[in-house]
């Protein structure tokens, strides 16, 4: 890792770092299954005249008018025209316990030079881990967004096509959106090591409406080709009947979704069966996840780990091998087993896309593997195309490099253009940065702009597809603050590693004295999990208070910053565009408490939807040009009193961050806007920690094995 490290660093030179998010560029677009017109006209890449928003005028000119639109449904609309005149904060654009990996996903569609892959390949071997996460109870969150309508038709949360444009992620409303949430794995087919502890564990409604009550936008829902495919050529559709029951639970709440084909060491049929026949200098293995065992051709070899890594068996390169090598068909099948749920799922909205194969490894030199991963890439996509090719819209495929997790001399396979047909349409990167939680040879920071300029050079967008921490000490929370704030200065989306994990997942359990062991303790992710009993403990606020900060959802023509403190709830949103009349949709993890407000430029008919956990704010943009939407304690104007304030005592706080060019100052003595039902407040000069429920409030931290 260090060997590769180094020659990640040295390498960085070659890049030509671009600005973040490019000039804007004029462009209408209809949505379509091909590569995307661009007639020079507009910066909305769609265009949607005939939708109407449920919203209406509130008043005449710049009159400053407060009403409340619909009792029932708790829409508050006020027109913020008078407080425009007020001085507007200059907003900078940069304003595991768990689980070792090191994968960094890439998805490219374009030409690109040798050098330039040779600089991709480098750059991608570095940062591998594993996350934890725990959840909250908010039972009215989907009654709020499903009963009031917010996700149907017309309103705020309906869920539009998604496709890709000058390396953003866009709305057939012709809108950026940033999709935001964490990875779900109850779908899963998981080694079972430990007989009486479950390796996932279901998703429940309350699931469902903690994450709306957390202001997600979308899921990365795993599945495994072993359940998609347990017999050969036989599809299960029983099982894409749960997927989708996923996919529409999460639609109901506004959420979108992103079905990642997940494996992890090639397969959960992979796994030593008696310890004491792995050599000195070598160690047992535990199963994983991914392939059927009808295609997992191991040639008999030992399934003992020879530097520790999940991947470093003679099994594990065996079985890849004969993988990418397509042996008795089996790579057909997993390309045919793409199109069945490409097949189900075409021209379904809710979807946001398709992660093709999570982490794939480099089981031989990278050189020699280049042609095979390129093959399976575009045999995969070319399958998912076929198979939406009646939709009215392709879906955007994710593609991840091949990791040389097991042994790093082997180098990184990056996608080339042969593997994308030269065409980068509706295709997206999908970068997992763990710095700083495993790794350290970089700052997180510097880890994200090397992204930055690697996807540029590639001409795609990136979302983070899995990212995170495991234990919530103060110097762990503080480093994912500074993700998050680096996160929205790059103006990018990412889902959490993970929402639960069950005490038996392979993450967890651990190889002892001969046998499989559950481990004492708590598995940290979004949600807490005692183990080794499995019990639900509580959501981890701390954790998810970064995740679900105020974010925009969707904003006309471009975004060009967003801050969003995560202590104080202050959040600004900056864009610009060149329609009139298109909305603005924000979630914010707050009241309207009285002294809070909201500003705006370029903005009328601001709408606010109460909902369990926060707002649903939307804005209307008034005249083509640049607009703003800041709020927060004392911003803007008085907010209707529609929303009681939190029950919870609220104590003075700071920015979670030091005040500098980059963040909004907040006054040292103001009082934070709590999350709705939170338990918690921010001490001052320190980022937010769990609050005490069941236990002693205290760091929590799990063991670390491997990420997703």
């Amino acid at each position: 890792m260090v060997c590769w490290l180094t020659k990640f660093v040295m390498s960085s030179a070659v890049f030509k770092v671009g600005s973040r998010r490019g000039t804007p560029t004029a462009a209408r677009l209809t949505p379509h299954r091909q590569a995307l017109s661009v007639p020079a006209r507009s910066s909305s890449p769609f265009s949607d005249k005939d939708r109407t928003y449920p919203l209406w005028s509130l008043g005449v000119g710049d009159t400053s008018l407060l009403q409340v639109a619909d009792p029932e449904l708790g829409e508050v609309r006020l027109n913020t025209a008078m407080v425009l005149a007020r001085t507007v904060i200059q907003v900078s654009r940069r304003a595991h316990t768990g689980h070792p990996r090191g994968a960094f996903p890439l998805a490219a569609k374009g030409h690109l030079s040798v050098g330039k892959l040779l600089a991709v390949s480098t750059v991608l071997a570095v940062a591998i881990v594993s996350a934890s996460v725990p959840r909250s109870g908010a039972d009215e969150a989907s009654e709020a967004i499903v009963a009031h309508g917010l996700a149907t038709p017309g309103r705020p949360l309906e869920l539009l096509p998604l496709q890709t444009l000058d390396r953003r992620i866009v709305d057939t409303a012709g809108r950026d959106v940033l999709l935001r949430g964490a990875n779900i794995n109850s779908l899963g087919e998981y080694w079972q090591g430990a007989p009486t502890v479950p390796a996932n564990t279901p998703v429940t409604s309350a699931d469902w409406d903690e994450m709306a009550a957390r202001g997600f936008s979308v899921v990365r829902l795993l599945i495994t080709w072993s359940r998609v495919e347990p017999t050969r050529g036989t599809i299960d559709q029983n099982y894409l009947d749960e997927v989708d029951r996923h996919v529409q639970e999460a639609a109901s709440r506004g959420i979108y979704t992103v079905i990642d084909m997940h494996q992890d060491a090639y397969s959960a049929f992979i796994y030593t069966t008696d310890p004491a026949s792995c050599p000195a200098g070598t160690s047992p293995a535990k199963g994983w996840d991914g392939a059927p065992a009808w295609a997992t051709l191991t040639e008999g070899l030992s399934t003992c780990l020879r530097n520790g890594d999940r991947n470093s068996s003679p099994a594990v390169e065996a079985a890849w091998n004969n993988f990418y090598d397509d042996v008795d068909g089996i790579r057909t099948n997993f390309t045919q087993a793409w199109a069945a749920v490409a097949a189900r799922f075409a021209g379904r909205p809710e979807v946001a896309g398709y992660d093709i194969l999570n982490e794939p490894e480099v089981s031989r030199p990278a050189a020699q593997l280049q042609p095979l991963y390129d093959d399976l890439l575009a045999d995969t996509i070319r399958a998912i195309r076929s198979a939406e090719a009646t939709a009215p819209f392709d879906h955007i495929v994710f593609v991840e490099p091949a990791i040389p997790a097991g042994d790093q001399s082997r180098g990184l396979v990056i996608p080339s253009p042969a593997a994308l047909d030269g065409d980068v349409s509706n295709i997206s990167a999908s970068v997992h940065n763990y710095m700083e939680a495993i790794g350290d040879q970089l700052t997180l920071e510097a880890m994200n702009d090397l992204i930055e300029s690697l996807t540029a050079s590639l001409g795609v967008p990136n979302w983070g597809g899995e990212y995170g921490f495991w234990d919530t000490a103060p110097t762990t929370l503080a480093k994912a603050h500074r993700y998050a704030a680096d996160e929205d200065a790059h103006l990018w989306g990412g889902a959490w590693w993970q929402w639960r994990q069950s005490c038996g997942d392979p993450h967890s359990v651990q190889w002892s004295n001969g046998e499989v062991v559950v481990p004492d303790g708590d598995s940290v992710h979004l949600n807490i999990t005692s183990c080794p009993d499995n019990t639900d403990l509580e959501p981890n606020d701390a954790f998810l208070d970064v995740v679900g900060r105020g974010y925009p959802r969707a904003a006309p023509g471009r975004l060009t910053s967003v801050t969003s403190d995560i202590a104080s709830g202050h959040l600004v949103v900056r864009g610009t565009t060149t329609d009139a009349g298109d909305t603005l949709v924000v979630w914010t993890p707050t009241t309207a408490n009285p002294g809070d407000g909201i500003k705006t430029e370029g903005l009328i008919e601001v709408t606010q939807y109460p909902v369990p956990g926060g707002r649903i704010i939307t804005a209307v943009v008034r005249d083509p040009g640049d607009y703003l939407l800041e709020l927060g304690p004392g911003i803007g104007s008085e907010p209707t009193p529609s929303v009681p304030a939190p029950s919870t005592p609220s104590t003075p706080s700071t920015p979670s961050t030091p005040p500098s060019p980059t963040h909004p100052t907040i006054p040292a003595n103001t009082t934070p806007t709590t999350r709705p039902g939170s338990h918690q407040t921010a001490p001052s000069g320190q980022p937010p920690h769990p609050a005490p429920t069941a236990r002693p409030a205290q760091p929590r931290s799990g063991s670390p094995d491997y990420t997703g």
